[in-house]
């Protein structure tokens, strides 16, 4: 479901045409965010999933975790996307940012067509939120790349921390999304901390980008 409704749609995954059907690597690695237990389903009186949201709760190491899963993968596209998203992960780097050992990522939401609009997107980031409160994580961060997904994070009243354009996060050698290319969106990175700050540890934009 994460891969036919959510990623098919991942302008990463758009731009590079990627093929996700066998791609045992990108299975491997979406097992690995449900098995931590913090993903929520929401199912029908008959049990079927209608939708769901995958969350992580993610510490300093994982994006080198996720760098190093990476670097063995054999397909260059394969690769790239987990290098993206290891970068992502990071940029801004809200650990430092809020001194926090622990940020809690929405990170993935997936609706089957038939029940969209219908306020299931946002009622499962609204509840992941809210687990994420019952858990004790400080810090909730949701990174917006679609073109509607950012307006369910402004329903669950998360605040938009930084945004900046696909093509500034950069590969080894080059941009993931290149600067020409149509799908170079723009990022929104949306927040929730219990406390809030007039001026976070930002650093300026560009050296993000390092």
């Amino acid at each position: 479901m994460v891969k036919r409704y959510f990623l098919t749609e991942h302008v990463f995954v758009r731009d590079r045409h990627m093929d996700l059907k066998n791609d045992r690597a990108i299975d491997e690695y979406i097992l690995g965010l449900l098995k931590q237990g913090n993903s929520l389903f929401a199912k029908l009186e008959d049990g079927t999933i209608a939708g769901l949201c995958v969350n992580f709760a993610a510490s300093p190491v994982d994006p080198q975790n996720l760098r190093n899963y990476a670097f063995y993968r054999q397909d260059p596209n394969t690769k790239d996307f987990l290098y993206y998203t290891a970068k992502l992960q990071e940029t801004p780097n809200l650990w430092s940012i809020f001194e926090e050992d622990k940020v809690f990522e929405i990170k993935m939401l997936a609706v089957l067509p038939e029940y969209r609009r219908q306020g299931t997107a946002t009622m499962l980031a609204q509840k992941s939120k809210t687990l994420a409160q019952d858990l004790g994580y400080r810090v909730v961060r949701m990174d917006c790349i679609n073109p509607y997904d950012y307006k369910i994070a402004e329903r669950c009243m998360l605040s938009c921390l930084v945004k900046f354009p696909l093509h500034k996060l950069r590969g080894p050698n080059a941009p993931f999304i290149k600067k020409t290319s149509e799908n170079n969106t723009c990022v929104r990175v949306f927040v929730e901390t219990p406390v809030k700050q007039d001026s976070p540890k930002l650093t300026d934009l560009e050296s993000m980008f390092e």
